[in-house]
């Protein structure tokens, strides 16, 4: 009797074994989704679409351009009007090419330009957190646009002449910390899309990354840049907090810092602080 009891002593530690290995299992798409939380946090995604407080990512948010108006997209997982029904290489495609999953093309508002530098990883990371959220029937107005921004088929000439798709190649000469905040300005925060100077159509103008737009200041080396007089301690102060000694968060750079910048993870924001200041030395 006493040797049955071990081999059941035996075949219960055996069941709990398993039983920590299966749960284990399950860990890589947790990671995943808290990962593809972390990103959507720092792309601010729900700056551009959450129109209700109430209702998270459900899109709907009137955007204003030069061109007109447009209203964000769904990203709550309704099969309907939400992306519950597209398959990882929709998703793909829209961030890497501004392409919807029914083949017509989506305005830069959605700053898929930006977001096309990300890893595969990351971008399907994204899609693992989106999947997780409550879904919002909210069918989102059609674009406002003047003629002839009004067909979305000139976009294919704007993706032609301005897409350039393609992950990041890190810099081997510099370290893991200005990379990484290379990846999150140039790409995930899409910094550029306010702080460069746009061109007629609405694109980047070559050769003037972060130069100042409007109410968005310079970012470069450039005259004017604040970051040239900013320390890494005092840049990453403000992404942090929206402001420092020298300066305050104004009501266009203000949202951001309060449901993007200061909700990421240090290391994050710090990396973003020495890319910054790289820039304008």
């Amino acid at each position: 009797m006493q040797h049955s009891g071990r081999s059941l002593a035996t075949i219960l530690v055996g069941l709990l074994l398993c039983g920590a290995f299966r749960a284990e299992a399950a860990t890589p798409a947790e990671e995943a989704i808290a990962r593809g939380k972390a990103l959507v946090v720092a792309g601010d995604c729900a700056g551009c679409h959450t129109a209700d407080p109430a209702k998270p990512f459900a899109g709907g948010k009137r955007i204003e351009s030069r061109f007109g108006s447009i209203y964000s997209a769904n990203l709550t997982p309704d099969r309907e009007t939400g992306i519950r029904g597209w398959r990882d290489e929709d998703f793909l495609q829209a961030l890497r090419h501004g392409v919807a999953p029914d083949g017509s093309r989506y305005y830069p508002a959605f700053p898929y330009p930006y977001f096309s530098k990300l890893i595969r990883d990351d971008m399907l990371a994204i899609r693992a957190y989106l999947g997780t959220l409550e879904p919002v029937r909210n069918a989102v107005p059609s674009p406002d646009l003047r003629f002839p921004f009004n067909f979305r088929v000139g976009m294919r000439l704007w993706n032609w002449l301005y897409l350039q798709p393609g992950i990041l190649m890190p810099d081997q000469a510099k370290g893991a910390e200005w990379n990484r905040g290379r990846y999150l300005v140039e790409g995930l925060g899409h910094c550029g899309a306010c702080h460069t100077p746009k061109n007629f159509l609405g694109a980047d103008k070559a050769g003037q990354a972060l130069a100042g737009n409007g109410a968005a200041p310079r970012l470069d080396s450039g005259d004017g840049s604040a970051m040239k007089s900013w320390s890494v301690d005092e840049i990453t102060e403000y992404l942090r907090k929206g402001s420092n000694a020298k300066a305050k968060a104004g009501p266009v750079m203000s949202p951001i810092t309060t449901n993007s910048t200061s909700q990421m993870n240090e290391k994050d924001v710090r990396a973003m602080a020495v890319y910054l200041k790289s820039l304008a030395r």
